[in-house]
């Protein structure tokens, strides 16, 4: 894709002129065309969406070539331009191509993902593995840390989507929570059970939703019985690939052992903001806040110390209990969507 160097002046001053790439020459569409395709994409700029100042917006709006020499149409015609704003245009020119990957990638490949992912795929080889932020500052693209997580879950369970691919490129690590090709990861997460029964219910969820649309069952159905966005679906999917949960091997044995309830969360958990939505949640285990050292400077007789150790064994027990039946109710509720699916 080529640029064109004609661009239209923003909020911040910058005039008309040459764009980005001023290296192909001065060649530009006509004003009168200019004016055609920002009118058509409505002065916001066709990847981001960030407005021109006709929209009350602050972005530089370029015309961008969208190929040089089609074979079917004029270059300067109008299905062969589309609005960008100036990151964005850079960033087209900037992005990493297919031959640029450290893994080999196939035309089916290609068709599930995006360039960014290219350019994710190559922080990882040179600096991976790395946690899901650092991803995200590095490219060249601004996009959000829950944008970058999807794309990790796309290209970690790009062999569950893509029929002809038989090995996984990408991976998590179950402890540490960092993303890396397969031979930088110690240990998978793929196909783990996890002991936070937050997380576990989200794998659960995620297969459920997987396997339901795999069966064919309508996407709106789910919508609808899970209570959830088009769009989460979708990440659920993506997730669910990833991610491998072992379902019916969780069904046979008849789930987890209780989970100790000092045990933390390790942020296995990784919806996106717009994954909240309507989703069934576990109450998080409260951990003991209060400062030890600090107790253990009062004064206090045996008796006193035998009550609090008490108070805390309730509390133990108790928070025993609410997990196990919550986790429960989560069970029910995903044998209820199966059986409707």
């Amino acid at each position: 894709m080529e640029l064109s160097e004609q661009a239209t002046g923003g909020a911040d001053g910058e005039s008309e002129g040459a764009g980005p790439c001023g290296q192909h020459g001065s060649e530009t569409v006509d004003s009168e065309t200019r004016a055609e395709v920002l009118a058509r994409d409505r002065h916001r700029c066709q990847v981001c969406g960030r407005r021109g100042p006709e929209r009350g917006g602050l972005a530089t709006l370029h015309v961008h070539h969208i190929e040089r020499d089609p074979d079917d149409v004029d270059e300067d015609a109008l299905e062969n331009l589309t609005a960008l704003c100036r990151s964005c245009h850079s960033w087209v020119h900037q992005q990493a191509t297919p031959d640029e990957a450290p893994v080999t990638l196939t035309e089916a490949d290609l068709s599930v993902l995006l360039p960014q992912d290219i350019e994710i795929l190559r922080f990882l080889a040179d600096d991976g593995p790395a946690r899901t932020g650092d991803v995200a500052d590095a490219l060249t693209a601004e996009l959000s840390v829950s944008a970058v997580r999807e794309r990790l879950a796309v290209l970690m369970g790009l062999d569950n989507m893509v029929e002809s691919r038989d090995r996984q490129i990408v991976d998590k690590d179950v402890e540490t929570g960092v993303w890396g090709l397969t031979e930088q990861i110690e240990q998978s997460a793929r196909g783990h059970i996890p002991t936070d029964p937050q997380v576990l219910l989200q794998r659960m969820e995620d297969e459920q939703v997987r396997q339901a649309l795999d069966r064919g069952c309508d996407r709106h159905a789910i919508m609808d019985v899970l209570d959830i966005s088009r769009r989460t679906t979708f990440y659920r999917e993506k997730r669910a690939h990833a991610y491998d949960f072992p379902l019916e091997a969780f069904r046979r044995g008849g789930g987890r052992p209780p989970v100790d309830a000092s045990e933390q969360s390790t942020g296995e958990a990784d919806a996106p903001a717009s994954d909240t939505d309507g989703h069934q949640r576990l109450a998080t285990v409260p951990g003991d806040s209060e400062d030890k050292d600090a107790r253990n400077d009062q004064p206090g007789d045996a008796g006193s110390e035998c009550e609090e150790a008490a108070r805390k064994d309730v509390a133990v027990d108790r928070d025993h209990a609410v997990i196990q039946e919550q986790l429960q109710t989560a069970i029910a509720a995903l044998q209820r969507l199966n059986d409707e699916l």
